[in-house]
């Protein structure tokens, strides 16, 4: 998975100041981060209602994960 160049700066970072993640487990292990904006997100009220289910499955989906999962 990989980002626009559109949506990172030359160091990296991510619109708002925040590194961009690494991998799926630095993604996970920020999570906390990510989710916020993942919410907001699927609030968005210029989503089609596929859109925003999807973007709530993926949410449900992360929470449930948990370090036993993890390698």
């Amino acid at each position: 998975m990989s980002n626009s160049e559109g949506d990172r700066d030359q160091d990296g970072h991510l619109q708002g100041g925040q590194d961009a993640p690494r991998d799926l487990i630095d993604f996970y292990r920020r999570w906390d981060n990510f989710r916020q904006a993942a919410v907001r997100l699927a609030d968005r009220p210029d989503l089609s209602t596929l859109e925003r289910q999807t973007i709530s499955w993926m949410i449900l989906l992360v929470d449930r994960i948990g370090e036993r999962d993890l390698p």
